[in-house]
C-alpha cells in the first residue's frame, strides 16, 4: 500500500483523491481505529521520505539483494523391490507340465525439501504487519473493493479499477493477493509498531539500518518445506502353466497359459503450504459487504497446482495364452492372446499377437511379428490431472491489431506467447491403441567369422487415440469466441494506454469508428482503441491485468484422446567376441535410428509442432507438450574384458544432434543478446563410462556375490547448450549430474 497521505487531495473532489483508498490504514475507521499518518510509520520503506516510490505498487519477495547461495535444497530418492517365486513340474493329461508362480513388490519414493516464501506471512510483512510477534489490529473481512467513493460514489475510488486485477484468481488456489491481507493493511493502524515489521524490497534495506530486514523477519517469511513427497508401489502376482502339446513337422508344439493380478498405488502428500494451505479465504461478498463466497488459496508464491494430496489405487486382472507352433522344419510361429480388465471407465481389452521366425541356414534367423495392444491412461491423469507446466504457442489475442478489431482473431495474425498451464482430473479419457510391426534378422556365422554377430530389426508403430494434453490454442478458443462477440459492439472499446493500473483514468472508453474517422484507420490512434479485456474473460484463462500487451498467464489444459502417431525406425546390433590367454574380450555396437514420429489429426496442431509446420518429431525437440525431445540417432559402443572373477567394461554413449523447434519463436521474442545465444541445432553428445566387476562364489547355499564399482560420464563432458528453457540444456535428453561414482553389491542365494 501507499504511505498515508501519499496521494494529493483534489479540491474538486472535496479534498479527496481517487488513489487515497490505496493508502495504508485508510479504512482504519471501519475497524474502530483512527487513520494513521505518515508520522506513525516512520520506518515504512514505501515512503518517499525513506527513498521509496511513495505510491502503491506490487513487488516480488526475495531474501537479500545479493544472493550468495548456500540454501540447502535436498532431494532424496529410494527404491526397494522384493521378488519371490516357485517353479516345478507336475503330471496331468498324460504329460508333464511346468508351473511358475511368482510374486513381486516394488516401491519408490521421491522427496524434495527446499525453502520458499510463505504467502500469508509475506503479504502481511509487505504492509508492515510481519513478524512472529505481530497481531494486526484491523479486520480481515472488510469489502474495500465495493466501498463507495466520496459523495456516495460520485467520485470513484481506486479499488473500482484495480481490485479485479489485484485480487484476481489466476487459477484454482492461486491469487494475486488475498483479500484478507489487503483488508488488514487498509483497516489496521499498528503497522511497523508493537512487534510488527515491514518487509523492505528496496536497496534501502542495505543503506539504512532503520529500514533493514531483520533475520527474524526473513526466517519467519522464508520457510523450509517438503516440496515433493511422492510414493509409488506396485505388486504383481503371476501364475503360468506351460508344456508340450503335440508333435508337428518342425518339432514339438508348446503352450503357455496364465493369469496375472497387478495392484498399483500412487500417493503424494503436498506440504502444508499447498494443502491445507489457506482454507476458507474470501472470494466474494454479498450486497451488504458480508463475505459469502470462499475458496482455498495456496500459501506458496511459487505455484498452486504443482503438488497434490492423493492416494490412488488401480487393480488390474489379466489372462493370457500363447502357442508355439513349428508347423514346418526351421519355421516357428507364435500366436498369443492377452485379456486385461481394468474395471471402471477403462474396462477391458483383448490384444492379439502373431510372430514367425525362419532359419534358412543354421547361422541366419529371419523373424517378423504383428501385434495389437492398448495402454490405459495413467492413473494420475485420470484421478488428479496434469500438473502445472509451461508452454509456448501462437496466440492471436496477443496481437494489438487483433485486439483493436482491425484483424480477425485467427492463426495467421497470432504472435508467439508463453503461458503457464494446469490441468484437472480426466475421468473419461480412454485407452490408447497401437498396431506394431517388426521385421528383422540375426546372423551368427561360424568358421573364420566365428564370434561375429550381426542383427537388425525394423519396426513400425501406428498409435491412435493417444492420450495428450489439450493444445493451448484449442484451450483458449472459448476466450476467442467471447472476444469475437465483444469486438462487434463499439461500446466495448477502451484506449489501450489507459488499461495499465497506474493510468489517471483507467479504461477510458473510445469509439473505433470515431477514432478512425478522425485519425485514419491505419493510425496509431486507431490501433490504441482496443476491445476492453474485461469483456471477454472466461474461466480457466488468465491474462495479465492492467497491461497494454494482454500477455497470457495461465491456461487450463485437460487430457484428451486425439490424433494418430506413426513411428518407424531400425535397431542395429553388431558384436564380436574372442578369447586368448589374457581372457574373454567382446566389442558391441547398439544403434537406434528413428526415421519418423509423425503426428496427424491432433486438434490445434494444424500448423505443426510449435507452429513450425513440422509434424514429424523425429530428430527434433518436439513441442514439450504433446511430444518431447526425440533425437533420431542414438548408440552405444561397449568393450569388455573378463578373466576368471574379474571384469572390466568401457562404454561410449552417443546422442546425435537434433533440431530445436523452439528456435524461431525464441528468436522472434528474444533480445539481441538472447538471439546471439540461440542455435537451430542441439549438438551431438558423447560420454564414456567405466566399470570394474568382481564375482565371489561362496559355495553351497550361501551362493555368490557380485561387486561392481564404476564411473558414469567419466570425463564430465559439457552438455550441449540450449538457450531455451530454464537450465540451459535439454533436460529431457541429457542428465545434468555430470560425473558420478557408484558401487553395487548383488548377493544371490542358491
Amino acid at each position: 500500500m501507499a504511505p498515508p497521505g501519499a496521494y494529493a487531495r483534489n479540491p474538486a473532489y472535496g479534498y479527496n483523491a481517487i488513489g487515497q483508498t490505496l493508502e495504508l490504514g485508510f479504512f482504519a475507521p471501519q475497524a474502530g481505529l483512527t487513520r494513521p499518518t505518515l508520522a506513525d510509520v516512520p520506518n515504512m520503506p514505501m515512503a518517499g521520505s525513506n527513498g521509496g516510490p511513495n505510491v502503491a505498487m506490487y513487488q516480488g519477495v526475495r531474501d537479500g539483494i545479493n544472493r550468495p547461495g548456500g540454501d540447502v535444497n535436498v532431494t532424496t530418492t529410494s527404491t526397494v523391490s522384493v521378488q519371490a517365486g516357485i517353479k516345478g513340474e507336475f503330471d496331468a493329461f498324460d504329460r508333464t507340465l511346468n508351473y511358475d508362480v511368482s510374486y513381486s513388490w516394488g516401491g519408490s519414493s521421491l522427496e524434495q525439501q527446499y525453502k520458499t516464501f510463505n504467502r500469508d506471512r509475506s503479504e502481511l510483512a509487505a504492509n508492515g504487519l510481519g513478524g512472529p510477534n505481530c497481531t494486526p489490529n484491523g479486520r480481515p473481512d472488510f469489502d474495500f473493493a465495493n466501498e463507495p467513493g466520496p459523495f456516495g460514489g460520485a467520485v470513484p475510488q481506486a479499488w473500482d479499477f484495480y481490485a479485479p486485477g489485484l485480487v484476481q484468481t489466476f487459477f484454482p488456489g492461486f491469487v494475486f493477493t488475498t483479500r484478507e491481507n489487503l483488508s488488514y493493511a487498509l483497516t489496521s493502524n499498528n503497522q511497523g509498531q508493537d512487534g510488527c515489521m515491514f518487509y523492505n524490497p528496496y536497496l534501502s534495506q542495505l543503506s539504512d539500518p532503520n529500514l533493514a530486514n531483520s533475520r527474524e523477519l526473513m526466517d519467519w517469511m522464508n520457510v523450509t518445506v517438503d516440496r515433493v513427497d511422492k510414493r509409488n508401489k506396485l505388486a504383481v502376482f503371476d501364475a503360468v502353466v506351460s508344456g508340450e502339446l503335440m508333435e508337428m513337422k518342425g518339432g514339438v508344439a508348446q503352450f503357455a497359459v496364465g493369469g496375472q493380478y497387478r495392484e498399483r498405488n500412487t500417493k503424494e502428500e503436498a506440504n502444508e503450504l499447498h494443502y491445507p494451505g489457506l482454507q476458507n479465504r474470501i472470494l466474494g461478498y454479498d450486497a451488504n459487504g458480508v463475505p459469502n463466497e470462499f475458496h482455498r488459496v495456496s500459501n506458496n508464491f511459487e505455484c498452486a497446482m504443482c503438488a497434490f494430496n492423493y492416494n490412488d489405487t488401480r487393480k488390474t486382472k489379466a489372462a493370457f495364452m500363447e502357442l508355439s507352433l513349428p508347423f514346418m522344419e526351421n519355421v516357428e510361429t507364435q500366436i498369443a492372446l492377452r485379456f486385461e480388465d481394468y474395471g471402471g471407465q477403462i474396462g477391458s481389452e483383448l490384444s492379439p499377437k502373431i510372430a514367425m521366425s525362419w532359419r534358412p541356414i543354421e547361422s541366419l534367423l529371419i523373424r517378423g511379428s504383428f501385434s495389437q495392444s492398448f495402454r490405459a491412461p495413467n492413473i494420475a491423469i485420470v484421478e488428479t490431472g496434469l500438473q502445472s507446466s509451461s508452454y509456448t504457442f501462437r496466440d492471436p489475442i496477443s496481437n494489438q491489431a487483433v485486439r483493436a478489431g482491425l484483424l480477425p482473431a485467427i492463426d495467421a495474425n497470432a504472435e508467439a506467447e508463453a503461458t503457464y498451464t494446469l490441468g484437472g482430473p480426466a475421468p473419461y479419457v480412454g485407452n490408447e491403441y497401437a498396431d506394431t510391426y517388426s521385421l528383422g534378422f540375426q546372423w551368427t556365422p561360424d568358421g573364420a567369422l566365428d564370434g561375429l554377430s550381426v542383427g537388425a530389426d525394423f519396426w513400425r508403430f501406428e498409435v491412435s487415440d493417444r492420450v495428450l494434453p489439450e493444445p493451448p490454442i484449442r484451450a483458449i478458443q472459448p476466450e476467442i469466441d467471447a472476444f469475437n462477440v465483444a469486438a462487434k459492439d463499439e461500446s466495448n472499446y477502451v484506449f489501450n494506454d489507459t488499461i495499465p493500473a497506474d493510468s489517471a483514468q483507467p479504461y477510458t472508453p473510445c469509439s473505433p469508428s470515431a477514432v478512425a474517422a478522425e485519425f485514419g484507420v491505419d493510425s496509431k490512434e486507431r490501433l490504441n482503441c482496443v476491445v476492453d479485456p474485461r469483456t471477454y474473460v472466461v474461466p480457466g484463462i488468465q491474462r495479465a491485468f492492467g497491461t497494454t500487451t494482454a500477455n497470457l498467464i495461465t491456461t487450463t489444459l485437460s487430457a484428451i484422446n486425439a490424433g494418430t502417431i506413426t513411428a518407424d525406425g531400425a535397431d542395429v546390433k553388431l558384436g564380436y567376441n574372442w578369447s586368448n590367454d589374457m581372457g574373454l574380450f567382446s566389442a558391441r555396437v547398439d544403434f537406434t535410428h528413428v526415421r519418423q514420429y509423425t503426428l496427424a489429426n491432433v486438434p490445434g496442431l494444424e500448423r505443426g509442432l510449435l507452429d513450425t509446420y513440422v509434424f514429424d518429431a523425429a530428430g527434433t525437440t518436439g513441442d514439450g507438450n504433446i511430444v518431447r525431445s526425440l533425437p533420431d540417432n542414438k548408440g552405444t559402443l561397449t568393450m569388455s574384458w573378463q578373466r576368471d572373477s574379474h571384469g572390466v567394461s568401457l562404454i561410449n554413449r552417443h546422442i546425435g544432434s537434433y533440431r530445436d523447434l523452439a528456435y524461431q519463436t525464441a528468436y522472434e521474442a528474444g533480445s539481441d543478446f538472447t538471439r546471439s545465444m540461440l542455435d537451430e541445432k542441439i549438438d551431438s553428445y558423447n560420454t564414456w563410462d567405466f566399470q570394474y566387476r568382481y564375482s565371489k562364489d561362496w559355495g553351497g547355499r550361501v551362493g555368490s556375490t557380485n561387486f561392481s564399482l564404476g564411473v558414469l560420464d567419466m570425463f564430465n563432458e559439457d552438455i550441449p547448450y540450449r538457450e531455451v528453457g530454464g537450465r540451459d540444456y535439454d533436460t529431457v535428453v541429457f542428465d545434468g549430474r555430470g560425473r558420478r561414482i557408484y558401487a553395487r553389491v548383488l548377493w544371490q542365494l542358491q
